[in-house]
């Protein structure tokens, strides 16, 4: 134990008096942050945060060297020779971006050259792990491209996280003492060893580095980190037998990349544009995408939200240190824990931050809150066909494969064999029975009661042919009986009765959320045509109405609701209506209102300065 505090204690001491010393030479050669509109300090602050790191996390190592640690011996040599070159070419890069600038292109050019020189120094991804099954991947030759991305993607994410006094450090920090925590479970000693010197290095630095920080990381600092994090979260989980190979340094890294993966859609969605163009029967809508860069700076990371959001500098740097540190246990958990049901942990993350996420209220994501995309689905090429069929063999594949691994509870190569051997014929059987039965006639937008009873009998239907095959062709004990049929069916029915419905409910949604917006009205008469006026005013976009409730002559009506609009009471409680919700326009649903009543109300509406409409909807006999 006396060594790990050793090698903690000391490159914590090397970057906690090497720090003040760089940032005054810093300072004196004018390398400085300068504030600007899209940096939140307001004072020139130095740079070259990455130095004092650097000389503390090296300078340890030699030190480990010549005390003739075994661990620290074996480190130096073989392929982490390469390591060593590689680190040295980015922190020139990052001095040289902290001095004179780089353009992004040449940096990422670099950083793309240090990922091959890795690669082909021994250093690769070499495998994933099926987080349904728990079965081991070999990714084989694209292993490759996949380290490369791993390298260079968690360099430029630590980047962007350094937007906050001590952020992207106090970042680093918390994810080396987490890939230190990994390493040593899986005795991978080495790793864990030089993941705790760097954990001292950044230790050190932090304390300068935090709110009001004296000296920055700079991209010095920041693709240093990166790139040790990077490579280190590789090696460090690399001896674990199952899911370590990508799942935990991803949710070790959790934040960096999903700052990441958050400024790519957001800055994608940004720069999509939907015009329409006239043509000879009307207009058509165009989208294209114009403006897109995955280099554009902007202030609206997650740092920047909680700051907009009322949070102060040191609060929300300290929500997001906690974020990190959750992550992390879940990384650490997966690894000490390597039976529990990984696709639904790491489903719950997802939904965890996509709640999250919506609560920044980011102005990009309101292109898809307010459905502008939705008239895409609109397009003929959505509702061909072959465009549906495309859906349906993803969801007859996918539920037929989750059958074979809940009836037997793995997936060997027997499974894997009798998979693939009958897939071909089981998607060919269901398909058709789909085609024949007339499900790829219903257009998504209009789907009913009716069409998906015509999907449960198309989905019955192919589950028979599926007994059929399995009983002609195989034996269907292998199988594993006739449990394996009910699995299927239910399934199939869930992905394919689910992915049709969830349309209809979320163009639902969106146009309720577009109609919310419009003038409050209410509708006379709460009735069948009531009901229908409803419908029409949700289902549609052609009306700017927000339907607030109903009033009905039946005052037995009042206080029960109709499509989750209340009946708000009579037309003698019309003026107490209006007053109470601010009504613009009432809209009467039926002509089979007493003329008495129907006068009696325009009256009451001129009073108060309201529109009033009359809905029709009737068959008419053309003359």
């Amino acid at each position: 134990m006396a060594k790990y505090i050793i090698f903690f204690l000391v490159p914590a001491s090397i970057s906690f008096f090497l720090t003040p010393l760089i940032r005054l030479l810093a300072k004196k050669a004018n390398i400085l942050d300068i504030p600007s509109e899209r940096k939140i300090h307001k004072n020139p602050t130095p740079l070259l945060g990455g130095v004092p790191i650097y000389f503390a996390f090296n300078l340890s190592i030699l030190l480990g060297y010549f005390l003739n640690n075994t661990y620290i011996y074996e480190f130096l040599f073989s392929k982490w020779q390469m390591f060593f070159i590689c680190q040295v070419i980015i922190l020139l890069v990052g001095i040289y971006d902290d001095i004179k600038k780089l353009s992004p292109t040449i940096k990422f050019l670099f950083q793309i050259f240090i990922g091959i020189l890795l690669v082909f120094s021994g250093f690769e991804i070499k495998s994933i792990t099926n987080i349904f099954t728990g079965n081991t991947i070999q990714l084989g030759v694209v292993s490759i491209p996949i380290t490369i991305l791993w390298i260079v993607g968690i360099m430029n994410a630590l980047n962007l996280v350094d937007g906050l006094d001590g952020l992207a450090a106090g970042t680093s920090f918390i994810v080396s003492v987490t890939i230190f925590a990994i390493a040593f479970f899986n005795q991978n000693i080495e790793i864990a060893l030089v993941a705790l010197i760097l954990s001292g290095s950044i230790l050190g630095f932090l304390r300068y580095n935090f709110h009001p920080a004296k000296i920055f990381l700079g991209d010095s600092g920041s693709l240093y980190l990166g790139f040790l994090l990077a490579v280190f979260s590789i090696e460090g989980s690399y001896k674990g037998a199952t899911l370590v190979a990508v799942l935990t340094p991803i949710l070790a890294l959790g934040l960096p990349i999903i700052d990441t993966l958050l400024s790519m859609i957001r800055r994608f969605l940004k720069s999509i544009n939907m015009v329409d163009y006239p043509s000879e029967n009307g207009k058509f809508k165009a989208v294209f995408v114009k403006g897109f860069s995955m280099f554009e700076a902007d202030k609206d990371h997650i740092h920047h939200r909680l700051l907009k959001l009322g949070f102060s500098h040191k609060k929300a740097v300290i929500v997001l240190y906690g974020l990190c540190v959750l992550l992390c246990f879940f990384a650490i958990f997966t690894v000490a824990f390597q039976d529990i049901n990984s696709s639904l942990f790491l489903g719950a993350i997802v939904v965890a931050f996509f709640i999250g996420i919506r609560s920044l209220n980011y102005e990009e994501f309101k292109i898809l809150e307010n459905g502008l995309l939705l008239p895409l689905f609109d397009y003929p090429v959505i509702n061909k066909r072959v465009f549906q069929a495309f859906f349906d063999i993803f969801c007859v594949s996918l539920s037929y494969y989750l059958s074979f691994v809940l009836v037997f509870g793995h997936f060997t190569n027997s499974e894997k064999n009798l998979f693939i051997q009958t897939l071909p014929l089981i998607l060919a059987v269901k398909l058709i029975t789909f085609f024949v039965s007339g499900i790829y006639k219903s257009f998504w937008k209009y789907s009913s009661v009716e069409d998906i009873l015509t999907m449960g009998k198309a989905i019955f239907l192919s589950s028979l042919g599926l007994i059929l095959i399995l009983t002609l062709f195989f034996r269907i004990s292998s199988f594993g009986g006739f449990i394996f049929v009910l699995i299927d069916f239910y399934l199939m029915a869930t992905f394919v009765i689910s992915y049709r419905v969830a349309y209809k409910v979320i163009n639902s949604i969106y146009i309720r959320n577009f109609n919310s917006r419009g003038k409050k009205v209410i509708i006379y008469g709460a009735g069948h045509k009531g009901s229908t006026a409803l419908k029409e005013i949700r289902h549609s976009r052609s009306y700017f109405f927000s339907p607030v409730g109903f009033i009905d002559d039946d005052k037995a009506k009042k206080g029960s609701v109709i499509h989750n609009c209340p009946v708000l009471g009579s037309i003698d409680d019309f003026n107490e209506i209006v007053k109470k919700n601010e009504i613009s326009e009432i809209i009467v649903s039926t002509d089979k209102i007493e003329k008495e009543k129907i006068k009696q109300l325009l009256e009451l509406c001129k009073l108060k300065g309201i529109v009033m409409r009359q809905f029709e909807f009737r068959f008419y006999e053309f003359p």
